[in-house]
């Protein structure tokens, strides 16, 4: 499976599943993880703010080029 197609796997579940947004939220390099991604936890913040599941659903072609293209981080803090 590539990058692009974990990317767009996890926009889904973002724009969906409660319980792996709150995960997510609160823990996003173990969320980001369970897709392929690695993040340095030096440079990670502990804890994010999500858009809504719908703006995600919304953007999902856009933000889907955005994390492929940050190998794999993606900002939602806000």
């Amino acid at each position: 499976m590539t990058g692009q197609d974990n990317s767009r796997k996890l926009l889904e579940r973002l724009s969906s599943d409660d319980d792996f947004r709150a995960r997510m939220e609160s823990d996003p390099i173990s969320a980001l993880a369970e897709y392929g991604f690695k993040v340095d936890p030096s440079i990670a913040p502990g804890a994010v703010q999500l858009p809504s599941k719908e703006e995600i659903s919304k953007n999902a072609e856009l933000l889907s080029r955005q994390l492929e293209a940050t190998s794999g981080w993606i900002v939602f803090c806000r």
